[in-house]
């Protein structure tokens, strides 16, 4: 089977962000199948990109058998809301013309966000029949209403029609979690198919037993409670959430709180860091995937924080959550939901109420009064990623997904 995929932030480890399209495609090459990933360079590294055959607009190469197509569109958090929605426009067009000349595709697979990246899928399925998978993993235009990004009526209105033409064209929907599964069960109507396969942890490259104990001398770790987090900086990430605990503990000389990442609020965080006289925040740059296990291994704890956004804590299945339960370390929430349910069912970690510093700052307290039970909870952590979000069980039931609608 000859598998188009559709994702315009496609990254492999030596990138910094999630790494879901590269890890399923690589399963379903595996098992058998060919896939070309349709992407933009937005997320790739020159080590991806040393080998690639350029093309006017585009360049081609090769990654564990991955044939990629990455249009030269760049993005950034940064960027403002014109360029954004320019870059959205640009992929959708160039991916819209290269899958329509891809020879004896079977499926295809289209993964938000943005909700554009269908076009290309619907194209297909008009003029050449072939069906889609539509694989959800932030809800638009939900998550942008709420979080204040999109404020245009008439806009709101064509990417709430656009989503659900989305949903009745394609022949199945993948949700990330239950509760966006739920959502888009809302819109997409009872009979429609939305199967949940949440993010999954990458069991081969964290895990608990690699040796930090020079990574936290040379760091100045030792003898400190070291809580961290790693990712994305912008505005739905709220870290400023992390500084405000951590001015509320900092009369605890021995907790450090350790942001790792960039993003458009980093300056401000900083800025808040230097106002707030917080000594207790170390921030640093991001690292290429495969070198954040180290990085985590080195930490006691392991934080997973959203911004003030009940539609994100319904949708969790942010990646760090599985990372920190794959490096086998106790994981702090600051948000309720399933994944809270889940970490303080099994003894991994604990959750509190969206948002709620005191709660959130005192749970940080008793972690450092009760250092003896961090290894339990790490194992605990640990049994959780391998035998719910093992990747390859994750990349299987997708694929059975596809093999599903092929046979329709």
């Amino acid at each position: 089977m000859h598998i188009a995929y559709i994702h315009q932030y496609f990254a492999t480890r030596s990138g910094t962000t999630g790494t879901r399209s590269y890890e399923f495609a690589k399963r379903w090459i595996d098992a058998g199948h060919r896939v070309t990933m349709v992407t933009s360079t937005a997320q790739l590294t020159g080590s991806d990109l040393g080998t690639a055959a350029c093309s006017g607009t585009s360049r081609r190469f090769n990654v564990e058998g991955i044939d990629v197509i990455a249009f030269n569109i760049f993005y950034h958090q940064t960027m403002g809301y014109a360029k954004r929605i320019w870059s959205f426009v640009r992929f959708l067009f160039f991916a819209s013309l290269i899958t329509m000349r891809l020879k004896d595709i079977d499926v295809v697979y289209a993964t938000s966000t943005p909700l554009t990246v269908a076009i290309p899928a619907l194209f297909l399925k008009w003029f050449r029949g072939i069906p889609f998978v539509f694989e959800v993993r932030d809800q638009w235009p939900e998550s942008v209403i709420e979080l204040g990004v999109l404020r245009n009526i008439f806009l709101i209105k064509v990417l709430l029609w656009l989503e659900k033409y989305i949903y009745d064209n394609s022949s199945a929907v993948v949700a990330v979690s239950e509760g966006m599964a739920q959502d888009i069960q809302k819109i997409a109507g009872p009979a429609k198919p939305v199967h949940v396969i949440p993010n999954g942890a990458d069991l081969d490259l964290f895990h608990p037993d690699i040796d930090v104990s020079s990574v936290r001398q040379k760091k100045g770790w030792n003898n400190k409670l070291v809580l961290l987090h790693a990712g994305a900086m912008g505005k739905i990430n709220g870290l400023e959430f992390v500084i405000n605990a951590a001015d509320r503990v900092k009369h605890q000389e021995n907790i450090l709180f350790v942001l790792v990442g960039q993003g458009s609020r980093k300056e401000y965080l900083e800025k808040m860091v230097r106002d707030f006289n917080v000594i207790n925040v170390e921030m640093l740059s991001s690292v290429p995937k495969q070198e954040l296990p180290l990085l985590l291994s080195a930490a006691d704890v392991i934080m997973v924080i959203i911004g003030n956004f009940p539609i994100i804590e319904k949708h969790a299945s942010l990646n760090k959550f599985y990372d920190g339960l794959s490096a086998g370390k106790p994981v702090l929430l600051n948000y309720s939901g399933w994944q809270r349910k889940l970490i303080e069912r099994e003894g991994a970690g604990w959750g509190c109420k969206l948002c709620d510093v005191d709660e959130f700052a005192d749970k940080v307290i008793k972690l450092n009064h009760e250092k003896e039970r961090l290894a339990l909870m790490g194992q605990n952590a640990r049994k959780i990623a391998e035998g719910q979000f093992n990747r390859d069980v994750l990349a299987q039931q997708a694929l059975s997904v596809l093999l599903s609608i092929r046979k329709q």
